[in-house]
């Protein structure tokens, strides 16, 4: 005869044990008598949550800390901690010029990582498909044999991403390109638990979690390199939009004194260039003018602009009165406590976002938007990719069960 939990019992006995779980997924350690305490079970019941947690994978029982010369009477209480070890997550930045990868454990900490480079000859699916696959095996390989038990991989992607991660927006190749289902392509190739997200929206996440966002009810992440992006959490939530088209710049098309949604690392190499061209032939007043305008980058006009540089200043300053007026548009829409600047060029924006502040609000009411640089770096997609793994796993955690996924 076989003999079936109740439904009603077996969701009582779940909910229990995700109690306990949550409890323990942020602590080093805890005795069964603590988690009485902080979660109100009974004793019996604790102690067969956590015996069942055991046997899924996600706990460990510690060793009585009672030493022989400890005459106490009674058993000795027992302890139990949360195995970070579990299982691991990946995240991935699927950027347009570098893919990146970051396997961690169940609390986020690095394990190892892997950086390639995609370039021209790259730009086909299949390419940039193997490549994600390389940089995501390169760095689980890294991270220590055997292979780690992968519970989930989140991947970021310049391109707006649905709730099922899909890119539905058509009509446009390079978003079709840096999103061709890559969910689907892995999940069938290796049983991964995929999510895919707009790399904007993973911005805005990492910074909720370890940057500037941690705190704020209402934040912005501008992704300002070649191209803006935004991601926007608004009373703690990462706002979406039917389609995942929330914090798309091609608004931007249409604003005066903006006229496209190029990032700050196109805008300010582009007015430099255009800057040189016009001084073409005349009496050098510009270091900018020994370099080769063909090569010239953002980070040289960064670095000029420190020196003083009368053209490179110019161009700060042309790009600052611009990003005023994003920043402006952004902040009339979704009245934000912070707008965080993000991605490589972060690191060099300080002197840019002191202009920004002091031009923003003349556009804004009430006054005061905190305008703020990453410090996150360039690594910022992949740590918010890591977040939505994590999130993902500690989320569905009872029906994943690592003993039973390696």
């Amino acid at each position: 005869m076989v003999v079936r939990t109740p439904v009603a019992s077996r969701h009582l006995r779940d909910a229990s044990a995700r109690l306990v779980l949550e409890h323990l997924w942020d602590v080093d350690e805890v005795t069964g008598s603590a988690l009485i305490e902080a979660t109100g079970l009974s004793r019996a019941t604790v102690h067969d949550v956590c015996d069942e947690l055991i046997e899924r994978g996600w706990v460990t029982e510690l060793e009585s800390q009672r030493t022989g010369n400890d005459h106490r009477k009674g058993r000795p209480a027992r302890r139990y901690a949360f195995d970070a070890r579990a299982g691991v997550v990946v995240g991935v930045d699927a950027g347009q010029h570098r893919i990146s990868a970051a396997v961690t454990d169940l609390r986020g900490d690095t394990l190892s990582s892997a950086v390639l480079t995609v370039g021209p000859k790259d730009a086909t699916v299949a390419r940039r498909l193997a490549l994600i696959e390389e940089s995501v095996f390169s760095a689980l390989a890294d991270a220590g044999a055997p292979l780690p038990n992968v519970l989930a991989v989140a991947v970021g992607v310049p391109a707006p991403v649905d709730r099922d991660g899909g890119t539905t927006f058509r009509d446009n190749p390079f978003w079709e390109l840096m999103n061709p289902d890559i969910a689907r392509h892995l999940l069938d190739r290796h049983g991964w638990t995929m999510l895919t997200d707009n790399d904007a929206n993973l911005a805005a996440m990492a910074e909720h979690w370890r940057g500037h966002g941690a705190g704020a009810r209402c934040h912005v992440t501008l992704l300002a390199g070649e191209r803006f992006g935004a991601g926007v959490v608004d009373d703690g939530r990462l706002l979406r939009g039917a389609h995942g088209g929330v914090g798309e710049m091609r608004y931007l098309d249409f604003v005066e004194g903006v006229g496209s949604a190029d990032g700050i690392a196109a805008l300010v190499r582009d007015d430099a260039r255009a800057q040189l061209h016009r001084l073409d032939g005349q009496t050098g007043s510009s270091q900018l003018q020994d370099l080769d305008p063909a090569t010239l980058d953002a980070a040289s006009v960064f670095l000029a602009a420190e020196d003083e540089d009368p053209l490179a200043v110019s161009v700060i300053e042309h790009v600052a009165a611009l990003l005023a007026r994003v920043v402006a548009t952004f902040a009339s829409i979704y009245d934000p406590e912070r707008v965080i600047i993000a991605g490589a060029v972060a690191a060099s924006c300080g002197p840019l976002l002191e202009l920004v502040r002091h031009e923003l609000d003349r556009y804004v009411d009430p006054p005061g938007i905190a305008v703020l640089a990453s410090e996150l770096g360039r690594d910022i997609v992949t740590v918010g990719a890591v977040k939505r793994a994590l999130d993902h796993v500690r989320e569905n955690a009872l029906e994943i069960s690592p003993a039973k996924s390696g």
